[in-house]
C-alpha cells in the first residue's frame, strides 16, 4: 500500500475536488453538487379540461471519481489563473487533468508530482 504524499483541495471541472497524491498515482474526487430532482410530467385528458400532474422525485448525484498511476505521467505545467489561483496540468498518455489552486499550493503540489514521475 503506498503513503499519501499530499492532500489539497481544488476546483476541477468547475466543481470543488479533493485531490490526493499518493507515491504511485493521483486520485481525486469531484464533490456531488447537492440533490437534484427528475421531474416527470403526467398529462391526464379529460373530456372538458385537461389536467396537469407534475411528479417530482429526489435524484442523489452521485460522487465522480478517477485515478491517474504515476507511470502514465509524461509531464506537469503550472500556469497562473487569476490572482489568487494557479491552474495545475497533469499529462498522460491517455488522459490530461486540469485542476486550480493556490499560489502557494501549486508549486509544492508539482514539486510533489514532479518526484512521483522520476
Amino acid at each position: 500500500m503506498s503513503d499519501l504524499l499530499l492532500h489539497t483541495k481544488s476546483r476541477i471541472s468547475g466543481k470543488n475536488a479533493d485531490v490526493q497524491i499518493y507515491s504511485n498515482r493521483i486520485e481525486w474526487a469531484r464533490e456531488p453538487q447537492g440533490m437534484g430532482w427528475n421531474i416527470t410530467a403526467i398529462v391526464l385528458a379529460c373530456s372538458t379540461a385537461c389536467i396537469s400532474l407534475i411528479w417530482m422525485r429526489p435524484q442523489f448525484k452521485t460522487q465522480a471519481t478517477e485515478m491517474i498511476p504515476a507511470s502514465k505521467i509524461s509531464s506537469i505545467q503550472t500556469q497562473k489563473d487569476g490572482p489568487v489561483n494557479t491552474k495545475v496540468t497533469v499529462i498522460t498518455s491517455g488522459n490530461t487533468l486540469e485542476f486550480r489552486t493556490g499560489h502557494d499550493k501549486a508549486t509544492t503540489i508539482k514539486n510533489t508530482l514532479t518526484g512521483l514521475a522520476i
